[in-house]
């Protein structure tokens, strides 16, 4: 078994550094440095636990803004088979947008609104379709609107 004595004096005041702190005189601290000093590190750990406390809240705001995003997206509807999203558009419906159209533009463009709306739904409109849906916004279409638009 090793010696270790040699390594650690017997005496604290031999060691080359505790000799000259012991000879220090301790000084007082001014009066009233110790209040103020606990004061101020009384202040700082309050404020720490609030800092604590905000960072739990926010966390758990994070965590339910989360949850409920997941909650909405499991609850939005599958989509049909066929991927589509509405259904596809009648003669019935393009003609009441091309009125619409009509009303907002022009009859051409109303016109061109439709077949390009129909070419979307997956069917071209053919002449008679077009026919029925060119009446309808000339019988639909007031008189002054269209006399607006032309001139």
């Amino acid at each position: 078994m090793k010696n270790n004595s040699m390594n650690t004096p017997q005496n604290p005041f031999d060691d080359p550094v505790e000799a000259p702190l012991a000879r220090l005189q301790p000084s007082v601290a001014a009066d009233g440095l110790r209040d103020a000093t606990l004061g101020r590190v009384q202040r700082e750990l309050r404020a720490s636990h609030w800092d604590r406390r905000l960072g739990r809240i926010a966390a758990s705001l994070l965590v339910v803004g989360i949850g409920m995003n997941v909650a909405t997206i499991n609850k939005r509807p599958a989509l049909p088979t066929g991927g589509q999203l509405a259904a596809r558009p009648t003669t019935e419906a393009i003609a009441e947008l091309a009125v619409t159209m009509a009303e907002v533009t022009d009859i051409e463009t109303a016109n061109i609104f439709a077949r390009h709306l129909a070419a979307l739904g997956g069917f071209p409109l053919g002449s008679d379709q077009a026919d029925a849906i060119a009446r309808e916004i000339d019988r639909r279409l007031s008189p002054a609107v269209a006399r607006g638009k032309e001139g």
